[in-house]
């Protein structure tokens, strides 16, 4: 289980509806001598406290004395809204690249309702509801390239309920399956990185059930709950030889190229994916590394 613990003790976010304070006249000196204390200027709305010295409104937070390793001197850490001292609404913090960290949506202090974290490139990594320490309802974890990893569904006690989903890089399904209280349930389908069956397995109360599971060959066509399939089973694939550590070129059956380049322990290392229609090359997925980099669309 993913838990928002795991993101720096993530803390803070943005704004839903700002409040409106009235000030009287009598304040104007100690408002703006807190102003320019918090990074701000004088006559700026934002940092602003009230008669009884509470935080009111837009807040920025800046790493004016150096209490933020890695941050500029006077750089923006984080932002949101104040009611009576209390942060409210959705707060922001950035990384010291500039790029957001998360986004916790607070009610009176407390860090309750929707929440984002985001990888240091400023792509979103996780997403879902976060109530009474622990997420609630529909979770999301995204791969760096955008793709979905997981989509999970928790009960109010922090549970997985319901169906499951893991995906492969690529953004096929991986794993499919119910849980029933944070446990597997039932039927749970496994999926190749094509696409097809790779094998099923029953379980009951989380304990895999051994003379039920299925072990399936590549090819097969999808499982009605992964994705929509066109009709025909993928086409398999074969090397010029034996597949050795090294330079391969994996071949359809109708004598397309399927895989080239560099494989190690039968997996593509360095190298290249063509996708078909028709015959004709749509689209070709670049690897380095191990690890799937890019992509080229055809004209």
């Amino acid at each position: 289980m993913v838990t928002i613990g795991i993101k720096d003790n993530i803390e803070e976010i943005d704004m839903k509806a700002k409040s409106i304070i009235t000030y009287v006249f009598l304040l104007a000196t100690f408002m703006a001598t807190s102003a320019q204390s918090s990074g701000t200027n004088a006559g700026d709305s934002t940092n602003l406290r009230d008669g009884s010295n509470q935080k009111q409104g837009w807040w920025k937070v800046y790493n004016s004395d150096g209490k933020y390793q890695g941050y500029d001197a006077g750089q923006l850490v984080e932002e949101g809204d104040y009611l009576n001292n209390k942060k409210t609404g959705v707060w922001t913090k950035y990384y010291s690249n500039g790029n957001k960290k998360h986004e916790l949506t607070f009610a009176n202090n407390i860090a309750n309702g929707y929440a984002k974290i985001y990888y240091r490139t400023g792509q979103l990594q996780e997403e879902g509801i976060w109530k009474m320490n622990r997420w609630a309802g529909q979770y999301k974890y995204y791969y760096e390239n955008g793709n979905l990893k997981y989509d999970w569904s928790y009960n109010a006690s922090g549970k997985r309920e319901g169906e499951q989903r893991y995906f492969h890089e690529n953004g096929v399904v991986q794993y499919i399956g119910d849980w029933k209280g944070g446990k597997e349930a039932g039927e749970l389908v496994e999926f190749y990185e094509d696409g097809s069956v790779k094998a099923k397995r029953y379980f009951d109360e989380g304990a895999v059930i051994p003379e039920k599971t299925q072990s399936m060959v590549s090819g097969k066509v999808f499982d009605d709950r992964s994705q929509t399939y066109t009709g025909k089973p993928k086409p398999k694939t074969m090397s010029t030889g034996v597949l050795v550590d090294g330079y391969n070129k994996m071949m359809n059956a109708d004598g397309t190229v399927s895989k080239e380049g560099t494989f190690k322990d039968k997996k593509l290392v360095d190298g290249k994916v063509y996708l078909y229609e028709n015959g004709v090359v749509v689209k070709t997925i670049i690897y380095q590394e191990g690890k799937r980099t890019g992509e080229e669309t055809a004209q």
